[in-house]
């Protein structure tokens, strides 16, 4: 591995013909926004290799967290002639990956359920890796998960809902805090009934997260706080997290029921319909499958007129028709990439390629802008834009936020 493979990597991640959704995290390395457009050339992105083991990086601006993106994902090496060699192969199978860390893949066809991580004797540290092989197990169910870690079948199981409460004083049990959240997103430009303010924030009001995060999930998750996830940054003046300064006192994310069939009647008269029929996409997990049937059912319950079918599909296929915008509203899940709150913040931006839902709004971008602008020393502004950039998606209700996630397992 050298500089170059760094160098290659970014390049490739930016180019507009890649079609990398997260391409986007580079903006702010020079010149990646303008690559990324297909303004300016691949060959000019900030990045350069001085040596075989050296590597420059030129910003277009400050980014107070770019140590962190260093250690994310997009930004790791990938091997040229390797990834040439692939083509359209390239990471889709174990064949397909190229491993420079402990372990290599092996036994994964891109499809199927189980694999093994063995040894990577090239590794340049491997005389103190002394696990030969970790086998994966990827299993949908979560009882069926404990049964296999009850009988000795697997290392690591993680539960949800009654498990979580029947296993809470078992020291097997492990409970981990994440910075990940649960939402539903509304295509605009599917369902013209959502370019409506008061159907999307009567949509939301029809939600009880408190009841729903306690009797349906059962697992210790929370009611969503925002958009942002509790425990994630803190103001660097005042220490206060930032869903404290966020808090639109309960704006788009509280439970009215009463409030929510005014605006839900006000709504469908602005739109012109007395009734209303949605699809609602998820995946096919439990969880999942649990979640979209308590939205079905509330929604139902509170908002007179509309009527909601459920569509559960594998994973793999709900993200591939999230990212072609191809349904009406879809239960989805972001977790954070870093310890900041543009790692949420910028995914709902009118352009990034996270934002299926395709909600947008001037001010919000605006806000975002300026935050991800912001000169270096400017560090209690750019907190301020960011926490006025969450009020106006609260407000406008461009997402419904459902829970922050915690992670339970034995």
């Amino acid at each position: 591995m050298t500089a170059q493979d760094f160098v290659y990597s970014w390049q490739r991640t930016v180019n507009p013909k890649t079609g990398g959704q997260y391409a986007y995290i580079f903006s702010g390395v020079k010149n990646a926004d303008q690559i990324m457009k297909g303004k300016k050339a691949v060959s000019t992105l900030g990045v350069q290799a001085t040596g075989k083991y050296s590597l420059k990086v030129t910003l277009d601006k400050n980014i107070p967290y770019f140590k962190l993106l260093l250690g994310f994902v997009p930004y790791f090496p990938q091997h040229e002639s390797f990834v040439k060699a692939q083509g359209k192969q390239y990471g889709t199978k174990a064949a397909g990956v190229l491993s420079d860390g402990p372990y290599k893949i092996k036994g994964w066809t891109g499809t199927n359920d189980s694999w093994s991580l063995v040894k990577n004797n090239s590794y340049w540290d491997a005389k103190n890796v002394h696990l030969k092989a970790l086998k994966d197990q990827v299993t949908k169910d979560s009882g069926t998960a404990l049964n296999l870690f009850q009988s000795g079948k697997l290392d690591e199981a993680v539960l949800s809902g009654s498990q979580v409460k029947n296993m809470l004083k078992d020291s097997k049990m492990n409970v981990r805090p994440e910075a990940r959240s649960g939402y539903l997103e509304m295509n605009q430009k599917k369902v013209k009934a959502f370019k409506n303010l008061k159907i999307r924030q009567a949509m939301s009001y029809a939600l009880d997260r408190k009841t729903f995060t306690k009797n349906v999930l059962g697992d210790g998750s929370i009611a969503a706080p925002g958009f942002v996830t509790k425990g994630l940054a803190k103001n660097p003046k005042t220490g206060a997290d930032f869903t404290t300064d966020a808090d639109s006192k309960g704006v788009g994310i509280t439970y009215d029921a009463k409030k929510a069939k005014q605006l839900w009647k006000e709504g469908l008269k602005e739109i012109g319909k007395k009734s209303l029929t949605i699809n609602l996409m998820s995946d096919d997990t439990p969880r999942e499958k649990n979640t979209a049937e308590y939205v079905q059912s509330q929604l139902q319950k509170e908002l007179p007129g509309l009527h909601v079918t459920v569509s559960a599909i594998p994973y793999k296929q709900r993200l591939d028709k999230s990212a072609k915008h191809q349904f009406q509203m879809v239960l989805t899940l972001w977790g954070a990439d870093y310890s900041d709150p543009s790692t949420d913040l910028d995914i709902l931006t009118s352009t990034n390629s996270y934002n299926n839902g395709q909600w947008t709004n001037k001010q919000y971008d605006a806000y975002i802008k300026a935050a991800d602008n912001a000169p270096a020393g400017q560090d209690q502004q750019r907190w301020n834009d960011m926490v006025s950039a969450e009020k106006v998606l609260l407000k406008d209700q461009g997402v419904i936020p459902l829970y922050q996630s915690r992670c339970h397992s034995c």
